[in-house]
C-alpha cells in the first residue's frame, strides 16, 4: 500500500478490503454481508452473495473475525468521510474513498491466487499439516528431539507421525524430498511472496516470522502480507490439484481431505433428496426444516452444480421474464425485481433466477 495514502487517511490494507467489497456490493447489500463473507458464514445468502458479486474469493479469509471489529472500523469510516448511507441502511463508497481505493489497489492489488469459498477450509488445513511436517523433518535431519512442536493439536501431530512411518524413508530422503517439491512450486510465485512463505516457516534452526515481522522486513503493510501468504497457499493448492502426480509428498498432506464439491453437507444431503424425486415439503418434513431452509439449498445447488436443473421450481419461461428485468434494473435486490413484475413471482423464484445468471446460464 502506498505509504502516502495510508499516512494521511490512518488505514490499512484490511481496511481497503472493507471498502473493495462494500463497492462490489454497490448499496444493496449490508455491512454485515461483509462480516459473514469475510469470517466465511456458509449461509446460502452469504455463499450466493459471494457468487453474484465476484468476491467469492474472499470467503473466510477471517475466520476468527469479530462483528466489533468491523463495526468499529464502518463507524470510522463514517466519521472520515470514506463511506456514506443509502436508502435501507445500506452504504457506499464517497468520492475520497473511491480515489483511496484506487490508488491502493494500483500499487497493491488484491493477490490474483486467492480463493478463499474452494480453498478456504482445505488451505488451512494443509498450512497446518506443511509447517509442522517441514519442522518435524526439520529436526529429524538434524537428530533433534528437545524442541516443542509448532502445535497441541492430536490430530495434527498424530497425522504427522502416521506420514512419517508409512513412507519409511531415510532422514536425508524426506529432507531432500520435501525441498525439492517446495522448491518448484515456489517458483511458480513471486520472489515477495516466496520469501513471505518461507519466512512464517519453522525449522531445526529459526522459528517463523509473525505476520508483524515480515511485514517490518519488507516495509509491507501486515494485513497485506496476511493475504499474499494466504495466496501462497492456495495457489500451491490449485498447483497441485492439476499436477497432483508431480507432488507426491504434498499430495500426501490432503489427499484425503481436499474435497471438490463445494456444496454445503447439509446442501448435500437436501440434494440427494430431489434426486430421488422427492418435493420440498416432503425433504422439509424428513429432515425436520423449514421449507424455506430447503429453499435456500436448492438455490445453493443451482448455483454451483452445472449439472442440476432446476425446472422442477422455475420454468424457462420463467427465467427469461425474470432474468430480463434483473438486466433492465441492474439490481441484485430481489425486492426491486419482485415488484417491478408486479409480485407475480416468488422470492424462491426470483433467488433462482439469480443463481443461474450467476452460474454463467
Amino acid at each position: 500500500m502506498s505509504n502516502n495514502v495510508g499516512d494521511i487517511m490512518k488505514i490499512n490494507y484490511f481496511h481497503v478490503l472493507l471498502l473493495y467489497c462494500l463497492k462490489q456490493f454497490k448499496g444493496e447489500r449490508s455491512t454485515s454481508a461483509i462480516y459473514h463473507l469475510l469470517k466465511g458464514k456458509k449461509s446460502s445468502q452469504t455463499i450466493q452473495d459471494g457468487k453474484l458479486f465476484k468476491v467469492s474469493h474472499l470467503f473466510g479469509l477471517y475466520p476468527r473475525l469479530e462483528h466489533t471489529v468491523t463495526k468499529s472500523i464502518w463507524d470510522q469510516m463514517i466519521k472520515e468521510d470514506l463511506i456514506m448511507q443509502v436508502p435501507e441502511k445500506h452504504y457506499v463508497l464517497t468520492d475520497k474513498a473511491e480515489i483511496i481505493l484506487e490508488h491502493v489497489l494500483k500499487d497493491n492489488p488484491i493477490p490474483p491466487h486467492l480463493n478463499g469459498w474452494k480453498y478456504g477450509d482445505v488451505g488451512r488445513l494443509f498450512w497446518r499439516r506443511l509447517s509442522l511436517l517441514v519442522q518435524v523433518v526439520s529436526n529429524f535431519t538434524y537428530n533433534r528431539r528437545d524442541y516443542l512442536p509448532l502445535t497441541k493439536n492430536e490430530v495434527d501431530l498424530h497425522w504427522v507421525k502416521f506420514l512419517l512411518r508409512t513412507l519409511r524413508e531415510s532422514k536425508s530422503e524426506l529432507n531432500d524430498k520435501l525441498y525439492k517439491e517446495m522448491s518448484t512450486v515456489l517458483s511458480n510465485v513471486s520472489e515477495q511472496e516466496a520469501m513471505i512463505f518461507v519466512w512464517k516457516l519453522t525449522s531445526s534452526k529459526r522459528i517463523g516470522l509473525t505476520y508483524e515481522q515480515i511485514a517490518s522486513k519488507l516495509t509491507l503493510d501486515e494485513e497485506y502480507v496476511y493475504l499474499c501468504f494466504w495466496n501462497v497457499i492456495h495457489q500451491i493448492i490449485d498447483k497441485h490439484q492439476e499436477e497432483h502426480g508431480s507432488y507426491p509428498f504434498l499430495h500426501s498432506i490432503i489427499q484425503e481431505e481436499f474435497k471438490d464439491n463445494v456444496l454445503t453437507s447439509s446442501s448435500n444431503r437436501t440434494k440427494s433428496f430431489l434426486m430421488e424425486g422427492k418435493s420440498i415439503t416432503e425433504i422439509a418434513a424428513i429432515r425436520n426444516l423449514k421449507v424455506s431452509t430447503i429453499e435456500d439449498h436448492i438455490v445453493e445447488i443451482t448455483l454451483h452444480d452445472q449439472q442440476f436443473s432446476p425446472t422442477d421450481f422455475i420454468t424457462d419461461e420463467d427465467f427469461t421474464i425474470i432474468s430480463a428485468t434483473i438486466n433492465q434494473l441492474n439490481t441484485h435486490q430481489l425486492k426491486k425485481v419482485r415488484e417491478e413484475l408486479n409480485n407475480q413471482y416468488t422470492y424462491f423464484e426470483i433467488r433462482l433466477a439469480f443463481a443461474l445468471i450467476g452460474r454463467g446460464r
